[in-house]
């Protein structure tokens, strides 16, 4: 069983997302160590609303990059910062508008949804040639320049939303021009042009599985600010950094190996192993996490905060169950991606919007008992689409490799 581990293509890649998730966690803690929790849940929010960029700008262009490797030129290029400055107009309309954010706030939005979105695209370039080391830094980037905000943060007393915001535009965007640069000098060699149809159709197809995803994913950030407070933001802030953010590693590290690899075997048997090796491997590494959690987050809230946020083992073993009911799901929707077809795809997008409004419902009643309620809740709509989930994979595995029941 080690062996299989230690070979195992999720691991390295799950290992190089937890760099990048303690990147991430770490920027997050120190920020909310030097900033008022009221502004810290704002910047939890803007970057909860360019997480919904980052999975819309694209518009599922990344799956047909991954799963078709298309030529790196000014037809992709063109097509895939169009689609994301449209949506960071979206978001920033979202911001000001809905959650009433300042106009400096709101247009410092647009610039990140862009980089991001297109990051993205650029990351999926690589990922389709295997080149994960590639794919992986250019993906995981953005969780070191929080990192280097929250430094400079601290360093220099620079401690205001503004800067903070500022700071991670701007990297965003430079992080997006120098992987698209990248990608057009060394993966061209055999690729061909985009089809415009096949964007649209199988992208559409696929938006539907990320996007619904992703505001379930985004779902305690995006509507704590109207149940509950910005400041309550905050906390679920912190707590998701040091609680939830192993589990959201490991989920994105699992589909981002699983679906070029299951896409490159032609056989069942091959499928299975690689299914086996990858179960195995995404079990075992939440298990971990779940003990360390356990041992490690009592001592992140009460000593390094100093109790500035009231978080106790009730919310740090409700997140630990969502967690592994977001992990499942990962799995679950990378083996649709891979071998399903794009109907398969549209059925688990439609999944995925019926447990929104599931999560919906579940967060007013769950609102009730406070943060521990609303993460319970959301936590149902998790465990629904894992199951349908599961259950369009085994469809559309035994139809993609010709298994008979």
């Amino acid at each position: 069983m080690i062996g299989r581990l230690l070979k195992s293509d999720s691991l390295r890649s799950a290992i190089g997302f937890a760099a990048g998730g303690a990147g991430f966690a770490a920027g997050n803690i120190l920020l909310a160590k030097v900033m008022s929790p009221e502004g810290f849940g704002v910047v939890a929010l803007v970057l909860a609303l360019n997480q919904f960029g980052l999975t819309f700008g694209p518009f599922g262009l990344e799956v047909v990059a991954n799963r078709h490797r298309p030529r790196v030129g000014r037809r992709l290029g063109l097509l895939s910062l169009g689609l994301a400055t449209a949506t960071g107009i979206v978001a920033a309309a979202i911001a000001y508008l809905y959650y009433g954010l300042s106009a400096g706030i709101v247009a410092l939005l647009i610039p990140m949804v862009m980089g991001s979105a297109t990051a993205r695209v650029g990351s999926a370039l690589f990922q389709g040639e295997h080149r994960f080391k590639m794919a992986m830094a250019l993906s995981q980037a953005s969780n070191y320049i929080l990192l280097v905000i929250a430094f400079l943060a601290m360093g220099l007393s620079l401690n205001s939303q503004g800067f903070v915001l500022t700071v991670m535009a701007a990297g965003y965007v430079a992080i997006s021009a120098v992987g698209w640069w990248v990608a057009y000098r060394t993966v061209n060699e055999g690729r061909r042009e985009i089809k415009f149809d096949l964007a649209l159709s199988e992208g559409a197809a696929a938006l539907g599985i990320g996007v619904g995803v992703e505001i379930l994913s985004q779902f305690e950030r995006l509507a704590i600010p109207k149940v509950g407070s910005v400041a309550m933001l905050g906390t679920y802030a912190v707590l998701a950094a040091v609680a939830g953010s192993p589990f959201r590693m490991i989920r994105i590290g699992t589909s981002f190996s699983l679906l070029p690899r299951l896409r490159a075997v032609s056989t069942a048997a091959e499928a299975r192993a690689v299914l086996v090796r990858e179960t195995l491997t995404a079990l075992s590494m939440a298990l971990a996490s779940s003990v360390l959690i356990v041992l490690v987050a009592p001592l992140v809230f009460n000593t390094l905060l100093q109790g500035k946020y009231e978080i106790g083992f009730g919310l740090i073993g409700a997140t630990i169950v969502v967690g592994m009911a977001k992990v499942w799901e990962g799995f679950s929707t990378a083996v649709t991606v891979a071998c399903g077809s794009p109907r398969a795809m549209a059925t688990i997008s439609v999944l995925a919007w019926i447990c929104l409004a599931v999560a919906a419902g579940a967060m007013v009643v769950g609102g009730r008992f406070g943060l521990i309620g609303i993460l319970y809740g959301v936590g149902v709509a998790w465990v629904l689409l894992a199951a349908g989930g599961t259950y369009l994979a085994t469809v559309s595995f035994r139809a993609r490799f010709a298994v008979k029941s």
